[in-house]
């Protein structure tokens, strides 16, 4: 198991612009590749739907952060199922801390994220993702969480398993536990990451 992780003091973010650099170099976020895959699924969506449920994660991941840094249980009475169904969570499986809101970048292959805990939960060191939203789309999922270990593991820090905990507005909550080292999912992120790259380098030719 991992007990402590340094934080990356090469990579930088602007929170202001969601842009993330790696020894003064603009690299893509997880987020940002994967768009093609959550553009189909979101397009239909309204930008005020989007935009609500951008703002009721950001107040959860908020309110964890500060309860498992410093014990803290506040946040907003109209988010306050989702805190509730993470606590439920929290007490059945304890986790035991190692950091959170851990931004990383791929070392070679040069693209960043960031995880929202990663955590020992018995023998294993695990990198969770939390969910707000009404459902969980695991063709999302898959590819998002294996695009983080890779990234971790390419700085020597393996990750056991990887799990995203689904926080609901009823006070419950899912937790969905995907196995290391998932070839599909890879396969289909260095795909867009592959695309994503030629297209930049077009751009620039034309430039």
């Amino acid at each position: 198991m991992i007990t402590e992780i340094k934080e990356f003091k090469e990579l930088e973010f602007d929170e202001n612009k969601h842009l993330y650099r790696a020894n003064g170099f603009e690299i893509p976020s997880v987020t940002t590749l994967m768009n093609p895959l959550s553009d189909d699924l979101y397009s239909g969506i309204s930008a005020e739907v989007m935009a609500k449920a951008a703002a009721r994660g950001t107040a959860v991941h908020e309110a964890i952060e500060m309860y498992s840094k410093f014990g803290l249980e506040e946040i907003e009475p109209e988010f306050e199922a989702y805190f509730v169904a993470y606590k439920k969570w929290h007490d059945i499986y304890k986790p035991e801390p190692i950091v959170d809101e851990f931004r990383m970048y791929h070392k070679t292959m040069m693209y960043a994220g960031t995880a929202d805990k990663i955590c020992n939960i018995g023998d294993c060191t695990v990198l969770i993702d939390y969910k707000t939203t009404s459902s969980v789309n695991k063709m999302l999922t898959g590819v998002q969480l294996e695009a983080y270990a890779q990234a971790m593991e390419s700085h020597g820090i393996h990750i056991d398993k990887k799990a995203i905990v689904h926080l609901k507005k009823d006070g419950n909550y899912d937790m969905e536990v995907y196995d290391a080292n998932d070839t599909e999912s890879w396969s289909v992120f260095t795909a867009l990451l592959t695309i994503h790259n030629y297209k930049s380098r077009y751009i620039r030719r034309k430039r």
